[in-house]
């Protein structure tokens, strides 16, 4: 009994021994420490405030969103504070409506604007919705693929050349902070989901934009299409039906008439997408800007030079 109750004191100390040894080793492990008390790795290197600048549309302007909250914006910075433990100085140049020469001229005549972005260590950017609206408004009752593909060819090359603009004069006051620029999507998706051309012509420009995106160094794209197109209906077989009920109530057409009064609605009160406002079917709800959100900031930790000095 002796030798069992000696062995089992000297099993004790050992095990005592073992677990204060891992626990000295957990909190001295410079790894380990930093996450304990809630700082990055490498905080020695991190910046203690950090600027980032918004520019762009409505999007950036943050309407639609029934909460108040600034859209992405402000969500984006509270996000960043309580993840990196870092102050955000958070400037937000969103204005509705524009396009993507709008937002540059805008640029190019503020001072202050151009003072933010020179000083910024991140810039997150919304534009080319407005630039598509243009050309969709005009252009959508075409029924022919091939003059439709002619007229919206037209007008990528153009909003190509007008991107490229603006990315150069944001360049030209801040040569090397990154850029976070998310892709457009289709607000009416879920309305026309059988509507090939509204659909196709979402994609090309994303892909002009990306196309353009990778002329630049510290660029990179937030995708965000499917995810807002689609809304809650993720799955193909929600989508197959989405496109049947579409087929059934449009016939597999749609008029300037019906796509304006989609997207431009001022008095509706329900939204079939939860992800976009009831208000007018073609911004982010609160919940749609949660999710703008979500995504810019995995792009932003993924590329983190701007948290660092």
């Amino acid at each position: 009994m002796k030798n069992a109750k000696g062995l089992s004191k000297i099993v004790g100390i050992a095990l005592l021994i073992v677990l204060v040894t891992l626990a000295v080793l957990t909190y001295w492990h410079p790894g380990a420490r930093t996450t304990l008390n809630g700082t990055h790795p490498n905080a020695v290197n991190r910046r203690k405030v950090v600027r980032v600048v918004a520019l762009g549309d409505s999007l950036t302007q943050g309407v639609g969103d029934q909460q108040d909250k600034g859209g992405y914006t402000q969500r984006l910075k509270t996000k960043i504070h309580h993840h990196d433990k870092v102050k955000v100085i958070m400037h937000n140049y969103g204005k509705s409506g524009d396009r993507s020469d709008q937002i540059e001229k805008r640029l190019v005549d503020s001072k202050t604007m151009q003072r933010q972005v020179e000083k910024s260590q991140a810039i997150v950017m919304t534009v080319g919705g407005n630039d598509l609206l243009q050309t969709l408004t005009k252009n959508v009752t075409i029924n022919q693929q091939s003059k439709l593909n002619t007229q919206l060819d037209g007008a990528q090359a153009t909003y190509q050349q007008k991107l490229k603009s603006l990315l150069n004069t944001v360049r030209k006051y801040n040569p090397t902070a990154p850029i976070f620029l998310y892709t457009i999507y289709n607000p009416v998706y879920v309305y026309f989901a059988n509507i090939d051309q509204v659909t196709n012509a979402v994609d090309d420009w994303n892909a002009t934009t990306t196309k353009t995106a990778k002329s630049y160094k510290n660029l990179y794209m937030v995708d965000i299409s499917r995810a807002l197109s689609v809304g809650q209906f993720k799955s193909a077989t929600q989508q197959a039906k989405l496109k049947r009920t579409s087929q059934d109530v449009n016939n597999g057409k749609i008029s300037t008439k019906t796509f304006q009064e989609t997207i431009l609605a001022s008095d509706a009160s329900d939204e079939l997408n939860n992800y976009l406002s009831p208000a007018d079917h073609f911004h982010p709800n609160a919940k749609g800007y949660r999710l703008m959100t979500r995504y810019v900031f995995k792009e932003m930790q993924a590329h983190e030079q701007w948290l660092l000095k």
